[in-house]
């Protein structure tokens, strides 16, 4: 009689090996994608907040130097942005500054704009094509693009009459599944 023989040594993978092996795979391999995503949110959410930094420090020093530009010209320190300054009866009066407009002794038309807080409209860039440089603005054309940053400006001048709070807030969507941000400075400028 014949005896038949199993050989056990060429034995394959079994379901469970297989299904254990690619748990262990997909969990090595989500680990390092997971960490490079938050990263890029991290990253592009830094980006815009310094950008958001610095179009708030530009309207403050745009205020600035309209002041510096009235004191030498013997105007009124602030007589551009009346349309700017909070009042009792107006607390919502806000406008917004185009800084690419940098003749302060004409500053009519273009480069102070009325809205109020919560209307004002998102700035545009505008890329030069000689240097490569950026630009904010409210420029229109072919050549500005549309940004998510909307700048508003503020001054209270109702403590003193040689004195003004200048408060800028730029606020942004991320478009990450985060709530809207923004971030706000505040300065005091003086009439001296």
């Amino acid at each position: 009689m014949m005896r038949i023989s199993s050989n056990t040594s060429k034995r394959g993978f079994t379901l469970v090996e297989a299904m254990v092996a690619m748990s262990i795979l997909s969990l090595a391999v989500t680990g390092p994608l997971l960490i490079a995503q938050k990263g890029l949110g991290s990253a592009i959410y830094s980006r815009d907040q310094i950008t958001a930094i610095y179009l708030a420090q530009e309207a403050v020093e745009y205020v600035r130097n309209v002041r510096d530009s009235n004191r030498l010209s013997d105007s009124p320190w602030l007589g551009q942005f009346s349309s700017c300054k909070t009042t009792d009866l107006s607390p919502q009066n806000a406008c917004q500054i185009d800084a690419h407009v940098i003749d302060f002794d004409d500053l009519s038309g273009d480069a102070i704009q009325t809205c109020t807080v919560g209307s004002c409209e998102p700035l545009s860039i505008y890329q030069d094509p000689g240097s490569g440089d950026f630009f904010y603005g409210y420029g229109t054309g072919a050549n500005w693009q549309p940004t998510k940053f909307t700048r508003t400006v503020t001054i209270d001048d109702r403590k003193s009459p040689k004195e003004a709070a200048v408060s800028v807030t730029v606020s942004w969507n991320t478009g990450l599944y985060a709530p809207a941000q923004s971030f706000s400075v505040k300065e005091y400028l003086f009439d001296f």
